[in-house]
């Protein structure tokens, strides 16, 4: 398995690279592959969402300057932004038995053990995907799978950061709010990105029986695993 450390990237950079290992993948030519990242402020809507979720006009999320993307993965409305730990998968659902109920399970149950590492219980609510503190969502997931393949992933509120939220119904969910482990772990918890990236690969490689003997950065990933087309239309985009 390869996982790569994106850093912070921006979504639609992030998505290409996506589309091109997903390909990559669907035919055999990479290994599974994780993406560890945190995105600027972005708003995302999977096929279960509409517009109806928005608290705002969508020329009043341009002009704050925070783009809004539909997708092909599960689920309604949510936000990215830095200080939230975002988990991109590539995998192939064929290694575990092409069972995705329980693979979203143990992707819950790998964000379940990270939290607690850092002091903070959390549990499912059968009705809804993710993770709650409480009655409060503290980390969403949503997967796309194609041929045989999934992408996107999970989303955990790290550093406390509301001014998203007021954009928008979390997941759609109106009697649920929003948690952050920087707030809801103990009094004098360290609580620092790298930490939470650590634990969650380590819980992950636990539960899913993958090893990961090194994390890759951006620079080294790219070198090794992204077309020059896509590092072009990347470099095009930052001049």
């Amino acid at each position: 398995m390869i996982a790569a450390d994106l850093g912070v990237i921006d979504y639609e950079t992030a998505l290409k690279y996506q589309y091109e290992i997903h390909l990559k993948r669907v035919e055999s030519r990479i290994d599974d592959t994780i993406f560890l990242l945190e995105h600027p402020p972005v708003l995302t809507m999977g096929k279960s969402g509409g517009r109806h979720d928005l608290l705002v006009p969508e020329k009043d999320l341009e002009t704050k300057g925070v783009p809004l993307y539909q997708l092909n993965r599960g689920g309604k409305i949510t936000c990215h932004y830095p200080g939230q730990l975002v988990v991109y998968f590539i995998l192939g659902i064929d290694k575990y038995d092409n069972n995705v109920h329980e693979m979203v399970a143990n992707l819950e149950e790998a964000i379940i053990l990270t939290i607690s590492d850092f002091g903070v219980k959390g549990e499912r609510i059968p009705a809804n995907r993710g993770i709650f503190v409480g009655n409060n969502k503290i980390a969403a997931i949503g997967i796309e799978i194609s041929h045989g393949v999934t992408m996107h992933g999970i989303a955990l509120n790290v550093l406390e950061d509301t001014s998203l939220y007021n954009l928008f119904v979390p997941c759609g969910l109106t009697d649920k709010g929003v948690a952050f482990l920087q707030k809801c772990s103990p009094p004098g918890t360290s609580i620092e990105m790298k930490d939470i990236k650590k634990s969650f690969l380590n819980h992950f490689s636990d539960i899913f029986h993958e090893q990961v003997d090194n994390v890759l950065d951006r620079r080294v990933f790219e070198k090794r695993h992204i077309l020059s087309e896509t590092k072009k239309l990347y470099m095009a985009g930052c001049a």
